[in-house]
């Protein structure tokens, strides 16, 4: 979950980062579907970071990563 104060956010993601650098989706449903998702709920992402098995998240305001962080726990 987001603390308060933070813009950025690292949540799993079923992403693999070859040797060369490149990201590679495992599951080709699960980005649509997870940012789908975030537009639904009108979340204003300004980055998105490619990590090994993660994504990290970067929101305007801390308010919005926060919320993020609270919707995105309940919504599993």
């Amino acid at each position: 979950m987001a603390r308060s104060g933070k813009k950025t956010i690292t949540i799993e993601a079923p992403i693999m980062i070859t040797s060369d650098k490149v990201a590679v989706w495992l599951d080709d449903s699960w980005p649509m579907d997870f940012f789908d998702w975030c537009n639904k709920e009108k979340f204003r992402i300004t980055s998105c970071t490619h990590l090994q098995n993660k994504i990290k998240l970067s929101f305007e305001t801390a308010k919005d990563c926060t919320m993020f962080g609270l919707k995105y726990a309940s919504r599993k």
